[in-house]
């Protein structure tokens, strides 16, 4: 295939984002909601603000790769859609993952699915950024959906799943001023 058809498949197979509600917030009462798409866009940008302050923290990342697995983080997506944690359970999640493994293989080309994969293992520094920069994308669009007065959103706050730092001091710290400044108790913490 070539590299312009290459293209062209890549952005037309990931195009459904764009369409695709999060469906945690239709659960929860938020009309209209953030896309997947939406979604991955914040997601790449958290993780591009967590990059630089790590960097200005004196810690080597690689940034290019942190952006490419913050775009593709969520591309089976385009055909399962949004998936709700209330609705993954143990066995649903392997058996998501299984699906998402297969799907990622046919949407992606390659060097991009080699970044999905990293994201999924988040064993490295740069996927441990993108796994927590999902989840703060997540609560940082809770506490603006809050100050709207849009949606029923006390569970999100509740749940410790929703604060996963992956061990990056600098997001638990982000955490933490986000709750302070949402007036909430951090779950566990």
């Amino acid at each position: 295939m070539s590299a312009e058809d290459r293209i062209i498949d890549t952005v037309l197979a990931l195009d459904p984002l764009a369409d695709l509600p999060r469906t945690g917030w239709l659960l929860r009462g938020v009309r209209p909601c953030e896309s997947i798409a939406d979604h991955s866009f914040g997601v790449a940008l958290v993780a591009m603000l967590l990059t630089d302050a790590l960097r200005a923290e004196g810690q080597s990342v690689d940034g290019e790769r942190v952006l490419r697995m913050a775009l593709v983080h969520d591309a089976p997506e385009a055909r399962t859609g949004d998936v709700p944690m209330p609705v993954k359970t143990a066995e649903a999640a392997r058996a998501l993952d299984a699906v998402d493994e297969g799907l990622a293989h046919a949407l992606l080309p390659a060097e991009l699915l080699s970044a999905w994969r990293e994201a999924e293992a988040a064993e490295s520094l740069e996927a441990r950024i993108v796994k927590a920069a999902d989840k703060l994308q997540m609560m940082i669009k809770a506490h603006a959906y809050g100050g709207q007065k849009r949606g029923q959103l006390d569970e999100f706050w509740q749940s410790p799943r929703n604060f996963r730092d992956m061990g990056l001091p600098l997001a638990r710290r982000v955490y933490d001023r986000l709750c302070e400044r949402a007036g909430r108790a951090r779950p566990g913490g």
